[in-house]
Order: structure tokens, then C-alpha cells, then sequence
């Protein structure tokens, strides 16, 4: 296709101004259509932005497209919110690139089309175990973004982003987690690579390393030598950094709108010096713009209890806490593993009361994964940790990271024989525990064992399954409740990210693997099916369980063939075809092979055609999911005397939603009534977008009344605060709906709409 973009260059004004200021001028004079230029303006002086306005107005290439902030975002967030924009099949995101050559650029671009990789890396090496990364990254051996291109037609989508909680080397930490299952290759540069291209990451970038090495780790014992280093380097960071440097750290941090960093050394600071009032202050306002009220008015009061101290951190003294080796080692046999998010505080109470009293407490541990809640469940695990509640770990994470990977989290923080998974709405019985335990021994290839279930969907766990023995073999269980073993080398596929479909994913995996799984039929489990989901208001979100449905079937049915029978009706032939996976986001094969069967004369004959109202509402489903509008609309007039079921109008209301067509997203909520909650979030939806705020502001009320945690009605109480101009408002709910839902609300500015 000739003016097709083949590079995207993302220019964003982190970089030092002189360097940003060449970058710019440089690229804008790059002849030729195949070049894109991305400017993000993160809210530099007035200077500045006039010289990047100027450049930009003179600029020939029609192709140069600029974004300003209102709001300092960080790097991170910038590149990612290009990357949205940008067109082209290789991105490039400089920092700085010392006498540019553009017929070297070309020629470079010639060579990555023919021998395409992932990415490449230019006139570096990148290191190759897990530890070398971040030791380099600490020593300034790594490349800055100037020396990396991406080729993102090789990239999968969901891995092609930049860390946002980094202050440099983005581009690196990327190459870092793509490497493993990607191709790179060292190239020759198309500019003069400095001497000093190579910047040191200070002590929180290190820390993201960490944490990505953790993530892309797969032994046991890989981990625990990556966790010994975090350790070491936290103890050397603790030392270096001294008590004046994290306050004033930590005011900065809260000064640029970074509440989880500012909070994270705060604590630090108190840690040392727990009664410094400017610190409690800076706490409080972290808690407060990160909306844990709780926590900031309980700090509020006992400010205000306090007399006056001196407020010299060298005056006071510093806690610490006793080696570990010195702390008594007990023989944990059992872990249970619990994640918790939202208002879960009164669900997980509960649970644990039951816990308790079927477990033995001197060999249980207890590990919470704290998914960021916005109730006082911090205060509440602190306080269990106090009294060594179950020998209580929790693991704290600064936004909801989905049941796959806390779960994940805690059984690489688990110490025991066999580890308990559970939902934090859920009853144990006394005999609940043991009952399992006795599965395991059963035979060594048990992997799993569940019990059975108050209500599930799951037929082996239901109590009403007829079964004479104690055990039963299963291929399936229930995420709620179960037992595995601690040397299990299965892990949850993350990418499944909040809910749905992941412990079907899992229990696949036990089977590829010749593992079996039973079902303890001698204890029932109360599971109160949809307690935290419900109050998140998942059901609100169609589309997450379809886009997991979706990615289940690709990962495990890959090969499976959607063919059009060429013999039957044409509505016989769209139900042979089924629907796709995901029919809010159809695979493009699906696509194809509808639009290739509707050809001008099938078109005719389906327009033409008499069909009964089941026969309608099949072609009707299939035009609607293809996206095939013209046909589309004409039968829809047909449907005059037929009121579809509630998961057809959903899709058509999600459809023309999509479309900005309000008047047809109305006429399906009227037929829809008050059948399903979703049809209330599009309402307000529509009110939201047309600064209807009169009526949107009580159904927002209502629907927060029965989904306190949903991300949804977060981000739009934002957004009804953005369009009134309140953007301190407007930002903190954004806030609090990344917090809860990190994966479809990332940042304010891509949250402008929302993905349902």
C-alpha cells in the first residue's frame, strides 16, 4: 500500500530540553509519507511549548500530531498514550539521537521489514539472565528508549505497553519482559549513540526491575534468589537514603500526583521516625488522593492528639524490627491464600472466622493479597498481622491485579505442604480442611482437591451429584474453594486479568499435564456466590467474561475452523456457523468468513426472504456481531412486533453505544425495561456524555448504593467532575477507578471511554 506508515516516532518532553529540541527539529524535517510524528507535551514551561507549537505549525509533514497535558503524567503514561495514536508498524520513542541520519533511518527501516523481530536494539547487548538486568540497570549498562524500535505487528497487543510507575529506562524494562518470548536483534545505529546514552536508574526503578524479573520468573528457586536480592537491595537502599532525602522525596512524589510512590516512602519515613507531623501530613494527604479516607481521618485524629515534638528526624529515634533468624520458626504445614479487594472487609471477617476454627493455628499461615481495597481492610490486616493472627502475611498491591495473579502471589509467598485457595465470601465447615487434605492422599499424581459446593455451576460439586464414595474424579472446580499442593508446577495464566475463566484455564493446564483433581464429597463449603464480584459490579461488564471466553477458546481450541455450510437456509447456516468467542470483539477470521458469504445475491435473497421470528433474530446476530450495518439496519425495522432477549439488546446497545448513536442505544433500552443491571450503566453512560447531570447524578447514587467498588461508576463520577471543570475531583476518581480495575482504566486521559 504505497503512503503507508512504516514508522511512528513518540517524542515526549521528558527528555532534556536541548536534546528534545534537536529530536524535534531533526524529524520534522524527514521527507517521505511512511513517517508519523507523535508529540506529547507533559506540561513543560511556557518557553517550550511555544518552540514545540512553532515547530509544529511549520512543519510540511502533514503527519505530525501533538497532545498537551493539563496535568504532569510521567513518561510512562505519555508513551502509552501515543501508542494509541500511532499507525505505524515500528515505533520509536527517543530520548535523544545525536546527528540523526535519515538515509540510515531508511535503510534501516528496509532491513526491519525483511527480517522482522520484535524489536530491535541498537549498538547494545542486552543481558540474559533475570539478575543482570537489574544489576545493569543499577550500574547504567542498559539502553536508554533512544536505542530500542519496535516492530508491533510481531508484539502481541496486551504486551506492548510502558511501565507507568518507572521515571526512566521504559524501553529497556519493556525489552526486559518481551525478550523471553520474542526474537530481537542487535543492530547498527541511524544516529550517533553517546557515551553517556546509558542513564543510572534510581532506587524505585530498580525496584520495578525487581518486580518484573519476579514476574517473568519460573522456578521456585529463580524467585527466591531474585526475593534475596530485593531484600539486599532494600537494606542498602535504607541505609543510603537517609531520613530528610525520603521526606523530601516523598513531598515530591505527592507534589507531581504520585500518591502510591509518596505512600510507599512515607511509610518508610514514619517507620523511622513515627511521630515527625509533617510526615503524618504527607501520609494523610497520599491516603486522601488515593480516596482511603478511613485510614487518613483515623491518622487526622491522632494528629491532632499529639503535642508538640521536635520535628529533626536526628532527634528521634528509629524503630526497628528483630532479624528474622531471630524470630521463632515454626513448622507450617498449611498456607491459605485469600485475595481481597473493594469494600471486602465484613466478607473477609466472616470467612476467616470459619477459617479459624478449622484449622490447626500453630502450623497455618495465613496470606491476604490486599488488592488495593478502599475500606479500612488495610487497618484490619495490620491489626491481624499485630496479633499473628493464623501467623498472618499480607501482600499489599497498589491496584487490583485480578484473582489470577494474587493468587499466584501468595502460593510463591507460601511455605506450607499444601495451600488453601480461597474466595474472601466464603464459609468453611470444620472438617472442611482435612477433608481435603485426605485427597492428597489418594495417589501422587492429585493435584487439586475441592469440596463440595452450597451453589456452583460446577456438577461434581454440587451437593444434589449422586455419588457413593468419598472422592470423586473431576475435570473441573470451582475457584472459590480448593487445595493444591505447594511443589505444584502450575501457575494461573494472568492475562486472564480480574475474573472469568481463569480456573477453567488452570484446570486445563492439570490435565495437559496428566494431573488429576477429586472433589472431597464428605464437606460441604458456603460459598456466597458473588459477594465481592457483586459489589465491584462485574455484572455490569459483559465484556470482561466474553474477552475471556474469548481468549480460553483461542488458547486451548486454536485450531478449531469456522466454516459457512453451503447446504440449508441462511439462518440454518449462520447457527452452524455459531457465534464467535467473543462477540463484542469477533475475531477477524469470523469476520471475514461471514462478509465473504454475503454476497450481493445473499443479501438479496435474506432481504426478500419470509422468516420466522427465531430465524430473524439468528441473521439479525450474525449481521450484528460482523458489524454489516446497511443489512443490518433494514431488518432491524422487521423486529417492530419482537422484543429480544436481554443478552441480544445488550449487544446492540454496546454495538451503537460503540457508534456514538444514542437514539438507537435509547429505543433497545426502552425494550429492555428494567431487566439487567447494565442497561441502568448505559443510561448513565448517555447522561454523562450529554452533560445530562440532573439525571445522572441520583442514578449514579443508586447504582453505587447496590456496586460500592465498581471501577465503571467511578470513572464516570469522574468524568461528570471533568466536564464541570472540578479536575482535582475528576482526578482522584480516576484514581480510585485504576485502583480498582488497573487494565481498562490505566489512565485518566485513556479513560475518555469506556470499554465495556
Amino acid at each position: 500500500m504505497k503512503n503507508s506508515i512504516q514508522l511512528s516516532i513518540i517524542l515526549t518532553t521528558h527528555a532534556k530540553s536541548h536534546h528534545f529540541n534537536s529530536l524535534l527539529s531533526d524529524t520534522l524535517k524527514l521527507n517521505g509519507d511512511q513517517f508519523e510524528v507523535i508529540v506529547i507535551n507533559d506540561t513543560v514551561d511556557v518557553v517550550n511549548s511555544r518552540f514545540i507549537e512553532r515547530e509544529v505549525n511549520q512543519s510540511s509533514n502533514e503527519r505530525v500530531y501533538l497532545f498537551e497535558h493539563s496535568e504532569t503524567k510521567g513518561r510512562g503514561l505519555s508513551l502509552n498514550e501515543a501508542l494509541v495514536h500511532a499507525s505505524g508498524s515500528l515505533v520509536w520513542a527517543p530520548l535523544r539521537a545525536d546527528r540523526l541520519n535519515e538515509s540510515l533511518l531508511n535503510e534501516a527501516i528496509r532491513r526491519f521489514k525483511d527480517d522482522p523481530a520484535a524489536f530491535w536494539v541498537l549498538d547494545y547487548d542486552l543481558p540474559r539472565q533475570p539478575l543482570d538486568w537489574i544489576r545493569d540497570a543499577d550500574e547504567g549498562d542498559l539502553p536508554d528508549d533512544s536505542c530500542l524500535v519496535w516492530n508491533r505487528n510481531i508484539i502481541k497487543a496486551e504486551d506492548f505497553y510502558f511501565n507507568p510507575f518507572l521515571d526512566q529506562l521504559h524501553g529497556a524494562e519493556l525489552a526486559f519482559r518481551l525478550m523471553k518470548e520474542n526474537v530481537w536483534y542487535k543492530t547498527d545505529p541511524f544516529f550517533v549513540v553517546a557515551d553517556d546514552q546509558s542513564p543510572h536508574a534510581d532506587f524505585l526503578d530498580i525496584k520495578e526491575f525487581f518486580y518484573t524479573a519476579l514476574r517473568l520468573s519460573e522456578s521456585d528457586e529463580e524467585r527466591s534468589g531474585i526475593l534475596n536480592e530485593l531484600a539486599e537491595n532494600d537494606a542498602k537502599v535504607n541505609k543510603k537514603v537517609s531520613a530528610d532525602e525520603l521526606l523530601l522525596q516523598a513531598r515530591h512524589l505527592l507534589n507531581q500526583g504520585d500518591a502510591n510512590n509518596s505512600l510507599e516512602l512515607i511509610n518508610k519515613f514514619l517507620k523511622r521516625n513515627p511521630e515527625h507531623k509533617e510526615g503524618v501530613r504527607i501520609k494523610i494527604s497520599s491516603l486522601e488522593k488515593l480516596r482511603r479516607h478511613v485510614e487518613a481521618a483515623e491518622l487526622k485524629h491522632l494528629l491532632n492528639k499529639r503535642p508538640e515534638i521536635p520535628e529533626e528526624p536526628s532527634q528521634l529515634a528509629i524503630e526497628t524490627e528483630p532479624e528474622e533468624e531471630e524470630k521463632e520458626q515454626l513448622k507450617i504445614k498449611l498456607s491459605v491464600v485469600i485475595p481481597t479487594t473493594g469494600h471486602g472487609k465484613p466478607l473477609l471477617e466472616a470467612a476467616l472466622l470459619t477459617l479459624e476454627e478449622a484449622v490447626d493455628g500453630a502450623s497455618t499461615e495465613l496470606i491476604v493479597i490486599d488488592n488495593a481495597s478502599i475500606d479500612d481492610t488495610f487497618d484490619y490486616l495490620g491489626q491481624l498481622k499485630k496479633e499473628a493472627f493464623l501467623n498472618a502475611k499480607v501482600i499489599t498491591n497498589r491496584a487490583n491485579r485480578g484473582f489470577a495473579a494474587s493468587v499466584n502471589q501468595g502460593v510463591d509467598a507460601a511455605t506450607g505442604e499444601h495451600i488453601l485457595v480461597m474466595h474472601n465470601d466464603v464459609l468453611l465447615q470444620k472438617s472442611s480442611v482435612d477433608m481435603m487434605r485426605k485427597g492428597f492422599e489418594k495417589s501422587d499424581k492429585i493435584a487439586l482437591v475441592a469440596p463440595l459446593l452450597n451453589k456452583t455451576k460446577v456438577a461434581a460439586q454440587k451437593r444434589s451429584h449422586p455419588a457413593e464414595k468419598s472422592f470423586i474424579a473431576t475435570d473441573r472446580a470451582d475457584s472459590c474453594c480448593f487445595m493444591i499442593r505447594k511443589d505444584l508446577p502450575v501457575r494461573f495464566d494472568e492475562a486472564y486479568h480480574l475474573c472469568f475463566f481463569e480456573m477453567d484455564d488452570f484446570c486445563r493446564q492439570l490435565t495437559e499435564q496428566n494431573l488429576e483433581m477429586l472433589i472431597a464429597r464428605d464437606t460441604v463449603v458456603e460459598h456466597r456466590r458473588g459477594g465481592t464480584t457483586q459489589i465491584m459490579g462485574v455484572e455490569l461488564n459483559p465484556e470482561l467474561k466474553w474477552r475471556n471466553r474469548g481468549r480460553f477458546f483461542r488458547k486451548w481450541n486454536a485450531k478449531r475452523e469456522r466454516v459457512i455450510p453451503k447446504t440449508g437456509t441462511h439462518p440454518e447456516r449462520f447457527q452452524k456457523l455459531g457465534a464467535p468467542d467473543n462477540p463484542m470483539d469477533p475475531d477477524p477470521k469470523w469476520v471475514e468468513t461471514v462478509q465473504e458469504y454475503l454476497t450481493n445475491e445473499v443479501r438479496t435473497e435474506i432481504l426478500r426472504g419470509k422468516w420466522s421470528e427465531e430465524e430473524l433474530l439468528t441473521i439479525v446476530l450474525t449481521l450484528l456481531i460482523a458489524d454489516e450495518r446497511e443489512l443490518l439496519r433494514t431488518l432491524e425495522d422487521r423486529m417492530e412486533n419482537i422484543t429480544p432477549d436481554s443478552s441480544l439488546l445488550i449487544l446492540f446497545i454496546h454495538y451503537y453505544f460503540k457508534k456514538n448513536i444514542y437514539s438507537r442505544c435509547k429505543h433497545y433500552m426502552g425494550l429492555a425495561g428494567e431487566d439487567h443491571p447494565v442497561f441502568d450503566l448505559y443510561r448513565l453512560k448517555i447522561f454523562v456524555a450529554d452533560k445530562e447531570f440532573d439525571k445522572a447524578i441520583p442514578l449514579l447514587n443508586d447504582l453505587l448504593e447496590q456496586y460500592p467498588s465498581s471501577p465503571e461508576l467511578y470513572y464516570l463520577a469522574g468524568e461528570m467532575y471533568k466536564k464541570s471543570e472540578d479536575h482535582g475531583e475528576a482526578k482522584s476518581f480516576f484514581a480510585m477507578a485504576n485502583q480498582l480495575d488497573p487494565y481498562r482504566f490505566q489512565t485518566e486521559d485513556a479513560a475518555f471511554e469506556i470499554n465495556l
